[in-house]
């Protein structure tokens, strides 16, 4: 686990089970998962940290992606890095393979919804509050991911574009959704997204009751299995 001035204990022991034990399905790490993010977001509702803090919980489920990545296809991924771009010259890159050269797989990390919060009247924020800004994010960071690696193509669709160009593009998302509105919102802006990635994967995990805000439970959406996509990018680099 990168150094940093956001830590969470919690996380850093997660992490450090998955690579003893070499763990390589998420469905094994999940339930661990849903522990952790319980206890990360009943400490961020007390109001003790900010934003940044909060935060961390990407970069924390960014580095579970890929050291599951890398028990699973025996190979070393970068994480947290830079790639060339056609229109910024560099961008940042969440998971990449190989860690240099050439990428044949890139990929990024998103969290959305956040729990109740002092510094927001004590009110949770839906995950689809900023899902089209994340959503763009993704689009835009695929097709010029790609853009700035492919060799030239016919293009008779977007969709057929972005399946037969190399390297591949995959997005997974970590989502705490208010409410079953919520998850639908999210759930169905996802699918289209495909139309951008090879691949989108999600973990949603949304409150048991709504008078306690921080113990979930998770929903299970086959269409955006984390492992279907964590197995096809291990094939793509085998």
């Amino acid at each position: 686990m990168a150094s940093s001035k956001h830590v969470f204990e919690p996380f850093e022991a997660l992490a450090d089970l998955v690579d003893k034990e070499g763990l390589c399905r998420w469905t094994d790490v999940e339930p661990h998962f849903l522990k952790v993010v319980e206890q990360f977001d009943t400490e961020y509702s007390l109001g003790g940290h900010g934003t940044g803090w909060y935060q961390s919980k990407a970069r924390y489920v960014n580095d579970l992606i890929v050291q599951l990545l890398q028990n699973l296809s025996k190979k070393p991924f970068a994480f947290r890095c830079k790639r060339d771009s056609r229109l910024f010259a560099k961008i940042d890159m969440d998971i990449c393979y190989p860690k240099v050269g050439t990428p044949l797989v890139g990929g990024e990390v998103k969290i959305l919804g956040t729990p109740p919060h002092p510094k927001n009247r004590g009110k949770a924020r839906g995950a689809a509050a900023d899902l089209h800004k994340r959503i763009r994010e993704v689009a835009l960071t695929s097709v010029d991911f790609k853009a700035a690696h492919a060799q030239p193509v016919p293009m008779s669709s977007l969709q057929q574009w972005v399946d037969a160009t190399m390297p591949g593009y995959f997005s997974f998302w970590a989502i705490r959704a208010a409410n079953d509105s919520d998850l639908a919102k999210v759930r169905t802006t996802l699918a289209s997204l495909r139309t951008y990635c090879n691949g989108v994967a999600a973990v949603f995990y949304m409150p048991k009751r709504p008078i306690d805000q921080t113990t979930y439970e998770v929903r299970r959406l086959p269409d955006l299995s984390i492992d279907n996509v964590l197995r096809e990018i291990a094939q793509r680099v085998a």
